[in-house]
């Protein structure tokens, strides 16, 4: 056996073990994105079902039902989940980015060690706001502001408040390790309050999507309502008097071999869920309109026709 043939036996254990490392580092690399992705969706479908849930009920509850008198399925609340989530999907990542700029820019000017004192300053003045805000914050959440807020105002400012003094104090911290080294160790109670800044920003936020979410089912159903007359029109022939008042109007069909005695006119479909009619009069108001629920059985017919009129 020559040099040659010889370095090629030594060189193949070590590719082949090569590749098993390879695909070994591969495989581990996926159970990791597998261990963080898994936790995530759990979450995701949650906060989905908890905003279609918190959306419904405010939409029902504007025309006077409650909405386990529909029976909605999960499917169906997370399916009305997308509309809640977006917008605020949107606007927590953009404010993630701005936040990571911000972070950036100040890791920036402490590791060239330029613009300090401005930086100390500033950071000292999102201490001072910070505390301010979270106070007012905790105030509002106890006791009816004074002024006019806008419905959002107590998660804002309870999120904004204690993130601002978090930062605020982070980059103070960061200034004072520059000329102290015993101060880059993290004692376990900062680590702790930085947990607790967390989880209160992440129920601040949780609280603003849900008001969020309860705001928009309340405006859908107001526009629902002014639209109205646009949903299609029902006809329900019922062989029984239904005693649905005006301005439904209520024909008695006098046929003797007919099933169904009574002709009901002047309303419109909303929904069918669980076997039931979600009906209104034509004429629905808040201060005057009634909601109606039929079964949908054979005691009842159903009949559709365009809106608009």
């Amino acid at each position: 056996m020559n040099t040659s043939e010889s370095e090629r036996l030594r060189a193949a254990p070590r590719r082949g073990a090569t590749t098993t490392a390879k695909g070994a580092d591969l495989s581990h690399s996926l159970l990791q994105w597998f261990a963080i992705i898994a936790p995530l969706t759990t979450v995701a479908t949650a906060l989905s079902f908890w905003f279609g849930w918190t959306m419904t009920a405010t939409r029902t509850a504007y025309f006077g039902i409650d909405q386990s008198i529909l029976e909605y399925s999960t499917v169906d609340y997370l399916l009305r989940s997308a509309d809640a989530i977006i917008v605020p999907a949107i606007l927590i990542l953009l404010v993630g980015v701005v936040c990571i700029g911000v972070y950036a820019v100040t890791a920036s000017m402490i590791r060239r060690l330029t613009g300090l004192v401005p930086l100390r300053i500033g950071a000292w003045l999102l201490l001072l706001v910070g505390t301010v805000v979270t106070l007012l914050a905790v105030w509002s959440i106890f006791e009816e502001p004074p002024f006019a807020t806008f419905f959002l105002f107590e998660p804002a400012v309870l999120g904004g408040g204690i993130g601002l003094c978090a930062y605020g104090f982070w980059v103070l911290r960061c200034l004072s390790a520059l000329n102290n080294r015993e101060t880059r160790h993290l004692p376990v109670w900062e680590k702790l309050g930085y947990v607790s800044v967390v989880l209160l920003v992440v129920v601040a936020l949780f609280w603003a999507c849900s008001l969020y979410a309860g705001a928009l089912g309340t405006g859908r159903s107001r526009e629902y309502a002014r639209d109205l007359y646009q949903r299609p029109s029902v006809t329900v022939y019922s062989s029984q008097s239904l005693a649905i008042g005006s301005p439904v109007k209520e024909e008695v069909i006098s046929s003797p071999d007919g099933k169904y005695r009574f002709k009901y006119t002047g309303l419109k479909f909303v929904t069918l869920s669980a076997g039931k009619y979600f009906l209104l009069p034509a004429g629905w108001s808040r201060t005057s309109g009634v909601a109606i629920i039929l079964d949908d059985d054979a005691e009842n017919r159903i009949e559709f026709n365009p809106g608009g009129g």
